[in-house]
Parts: structure tokens; C-alpha cells; sequence
């Protein structure tokens, strides 16, 4: 028996984190099947093949020539030529130009880095608008519990209200029957109309105190048929809450499994309870580690290193490219115009060397003012981006202190108002007055539980958005 307690309590402590790797489960399998960050990947992908295309040398030209009718050389009937040239940029051209596609592709992996950590983001805000949506339900099924025990005991007020007021009458009857039988004594002229006057008082007096509990009795029924009245309206309104909520989970469950790229309609595993989470760092580290891990400065700071690259390439093609070559002649022996005999028809090789001339220096030109202008404007873009980050930064943090101070106050006003529905409950059960009270405060603190759950969610959704920014994701 012991051990099996024990087994109880370890499930128990380890229950929190089982729910804490499910959803750590769901953001490996986002990672892994989600096919936008798969298309991001394969961009990154064909960004790095052109690495090696950018630093590889121009192609060769061949070129092949053959006379229709052989011409006459000196060294014989040339037949035709066969020439090769390989050209060669300036020095350096190639290496600037594979930084540059380096560069690139690093800004591809900084793109795929960001739409991971977004995907993330969108996958855990998700998870807690079902987490919300799972735990409102609970909260207004145990209300509707709650209602309909209260309409449960309005109700036996209400039927036990009549048997109160039929048996309310006995009393005046038994003391009118008294007084007949005094009245019959000896003395009948004075003694009837002295005890007439005591009866006749001692009736009114008896009819007027059924009366008062006559009415009282039909009130109390009356009182307690509206408290019924009023029970089954918040309870109807409560069922129609609940049918909206169900029905709104599914669009959220959809969009979940979407995200994971597997079957809509499978089940997701939602936590129990969410503990309120502390920030992951100070304020001065998480800005730092935005400055230095956030994709999007990442991007802007690759795309400058790329244009200074560009620039020094711009600069580098305006000058000179060399060709270097080879001729092949075809000849064949031709006679000799006085002897007739055959003379040459040896095979000639000639190198080559061919140089270009960039002499039209405009295009040159505005190739480095282009690169100077992307260089500046990446430069301006991540200032601009950092910026942007820091306010948005600042909203975090205020939303993230307000759902912690919303928290804290909310606890302590549903303290007070389970106590106040405590007392006002007891009162309810002994005198059977006050049920609107008791209805107005059951709506404020399930109105104060739902701003509970809303604060909880808001506060584990803006540490999720400053992690996005400091690009903590694994």
C-alpha cells in the first residue's frame, strides 16, 4: 500500500512536467514538418549553391575554323584552325565575388532562424488560446454546477412554502371553539356579553394573525418561484457560453494542427494549470541578447558585409581581364609551283593572350555607388529594426507587469467574494432572502476567475514574444 502511495505521489510531481514536454513535443515536430520553414530551409539551401558558382572561372571558348577551299600558305594548304581561350578576371574578382554569395546565403539562414522562432511563437500562443479555452469550460461547467444546486434548494423552498401556510389556520380555530363553550354559562345575558366582547377581541385578534401568515406564506412562495426564475435565466445563458466556447476550440485545434502539418482533427493535449512564469532574464541581458542574437539584425548585418563585398567586386571588375590561348593550324602539303613537289603541311601551334579594355567607365561606376547605397541603406534598415525591437520590447514588459499585477489583485478580490458568497449563501438557506445578491456575485467572481485565466495566458504570451526576441529557441 505504501509503495502504490508513493507511486501516486511521484505521478503527481512529475505531472507538470509531462504537460511541459508535450508542448516542448509539439514545437520538435513544428520544427520538423512544418513546410514553410521547410521551403525557408531549401532556400537557404540553393543560397549556398551559388557559393561555388559566383568564385568559378568563366567557361572556355573554342573555337573551330575550317576553310572550304584550303588556302594557300607559305607552309602549305591550310585546311583550318582550331582555337581555345580561358579568360581570367582581375585579381581577387573571384574571392569578393564568393564572399558576396557567402554573405547571401547566411542572410537566407538568418530568414529561415527567423520564421523558426515565429513559427514557435504562433505554435506556443496557440497552445494557450486552447489552454484558455479548456480551462473557461471547466470554469463555467463548475458554475452551471454551482446554479443549479442553488435552483435545486430555490426549488424545495418553493414546494415546501404551501404545507407552511394550509397548516398556519389551526391555531384561531381551536380557541373559537373554546370560546363558544365558555359563553354557555348561567349567566347568559351578561356572561355572553362579556365573553362576547373577549371573543369577538380574541377572534380578531386570531384571524388577523392567520391573515399576516397567510400572506407572508404566499409571499415567501411567490419569492421563492422568481429566485427559481432568476436561476434558470443565468443558467441559460451559461449553457449558450459554453456551446460558443466548444465550438470556438475547433478553428483553434485546426490551426494547431496545421501548424504541425499532421491531421486536423487529432486531439491536442492541453496542461492542467499554467503557474505564472518569471521573466527569462534581466532587462540589460535581454536587450544584449537581442542586439546580438535577433535574425533580423542578423539579416541587416550580413546584407552590409554583402554590399562592402559587392563594392570591392565593382571595383575589381573595372579593371583589366586576361585571356590566355592557344591556336592550332591545320595545314597540308602543297606543290611546288616549278617542281611540282610537295612541299610543307606541317601543324602549327600559336598561343595567345588576350587582354580587355574597360575604358567606358560610367557602368563601373555607378556599380560602386549601387553597392555604397545597399551598404547604407542595411545600415539604416538595422538601426531602424533595433528600434522597432526595443519598443516592442517595452510593451512586452508593461503587458507582462500588468498581468502580474491583474494577478495579484484578482486573488484577493475572489478571497473576499467566495467569503461574502459564503455568508450570503448561509443567510439565503435560513431566511430565504437575497438570492440576486447571491447571483450578482457568483457573475463577479467567475467574471474575476476569467480575468484571472486571460492575465495568466497574456503573461506566458509575452515571455513567449521576449524569448522569440532573444532567439532562445533551440
Amino acid at each position: 500500500m505504501k509503495k502504490i502511495v508513493l507511486s501516486i505521489l511521484i505521478l503527481l510531481a512529475l505531472a507538470p512536467l509531462a504537460q511541459a514536454q508535450t508542448l516542448e513535443e509539439y514545437l520538435v515536430m513544428a520544427g520538423e514538418n512544418n513546410p514553410q520553414l521547410k521551403a525557408r530551409y531549401a532556400e537557404y539551401q540553393a543560397a549556398l549553391q551559388k557559393v561555388p558558382q559566383a568564385g568559378g572561372l568563366p567557361d572556355p571558348e573554342a573555337t573551330f575554323n575550317f576553310f572550304l577551299k584550303p588556302m594557300d600558305r607559305f607552309m602549305g594548304s591550310q585546311v583550318g584552325d582550331i582555337s581555345i581561350m580561358q579568360m581570367f578576371p582581375w585579381f581577387g574578382s573571384l574571392d569578393a565575388a564568393k564572399t558576396e554569395a557567402n554573405y547571401m546565403a547566411q542572410m537566407q539562414f538568418s530568414s529561415f532562424i527567423e520564421a523558426k522562432i515565429n513559427l514557435y511563437h504562433t505554435v506556443r500562443t496557440t497552445w494557450l488560446s486552447l489552454y484558455q479555452i479548456d480551462r473557461e469550460v471547466l470554469l463555467l461547467e463548475r458554475e452551471l454546477e454551482i446554479l443549479q444546486a442553488l435552483e435545486r434548494l430555490a426549488l424545495a423552498k418553493y414546494k415546501s412554502a404551501p404545507a407552511a401556510s394550509s397548516s398556519a389556520p389551526s391555531t384561531p380555530r381551536q380557541s373559537m371553539g373554546t370560546t363558544s363553550k365558555t359563553g354557555g354559562g348561567s349567566n347568559a345575558s351578561g356572561g355572553m356579553a362579556g365573553m362576547g366582547g373577549a371573543t369577538g377581541s380574541t377572534s380578531g385578534s386570531s384571524g388577523g394573525g392567520s391573515m399576516s401568515g397567510g400572506m407572508s406564506s404566499m409571499a415567501s412562495s411567490g419569492n421563492s418561484m422568481v429566485d427559481v426564475i432568476l436561476i434558470r435565466v443565468q443558467v441559460k445563458d451559461l449553457e449558450n457560453r459554453l456551446q460558443l466556447l466548444r465550438d470556438s476550440r475547433r478553428p483553434k485545434q485546426i490551426a494547431f494542427n496545421s501548424m504541425l502539418n499532421r491531421d486536423h482533427s487529432l486531439e491536442v493535449q492541453i496542461a492542467d494549470t499554467l503557474e505564472p512564469v518569471a521573466l527569462p532574464a534581466s532587462l540589460s541581458l535581454i536587450q544584449d541578447s537581442i542586439r546580438q542574437n535577433h535574425p533580423m539584425l542578423k539579416m541587416y548585418e550580413w546584407d552590409a558585409k554583402a554590399r562592402e563585398a559587392q563594392l570591392r567586386m565593382a571595383q575589381l571588375m573595372g579593371r583589366p581581364m586576361f585571356g590566355v590561348g592557344l591556336n592550332y593550324m591545320v595545314f597540308k602539303p602543297r606543290p611546288d609551283e616549278m617542281t611540282q613537289m610537295p612541299m610543307g603541311g606541317e601543324n602549327m601551334v600559336m598561343p595567345m593572350v588576350t587582354v580587355t579594355l574597360p575604358i567606358y567607365r560610367k557602368k563601373y561606376k555607378a556599380a560602386r555607388k549601387e553597392a555604397q547605397f545597399a551598404q547604407e541603406a542595411a545600415v539604416a534598415n538595422k538601426e531602424a529594426t533595433e528600434n522597432m525591437l526595443f519598443a516592442e520590447l517595452s510593451t512586452l514588459l508593461y503587458d507582462y507587469q500588468r498581468a502580474t499585477s491583474t494577478l495579484q489583485l484578482l486573488q484577493d478580490q475572489i478571497t473576499l467574494n467566495e467569503q461574502a458568497i459564503r455568508l450570503l449563501t448561509t443567510n439565503y438557506s435560513v431566511a430565504g432572502a437575497g438570492i440576486e445578491e447571491i447571483l450578482r456575485q457568483r457573475q463577479a467572481i467567475l467574471g474575476f476567475r476569467q480575468q484571472q485565466l486571460q492575465a495568466i495566458t497574456d503573461q506566458h504570451t509575452a515571455v513567449s514574444a521576449i524569448n522569440r526576441m532573444m532567439n532562445s529557441d533551440n
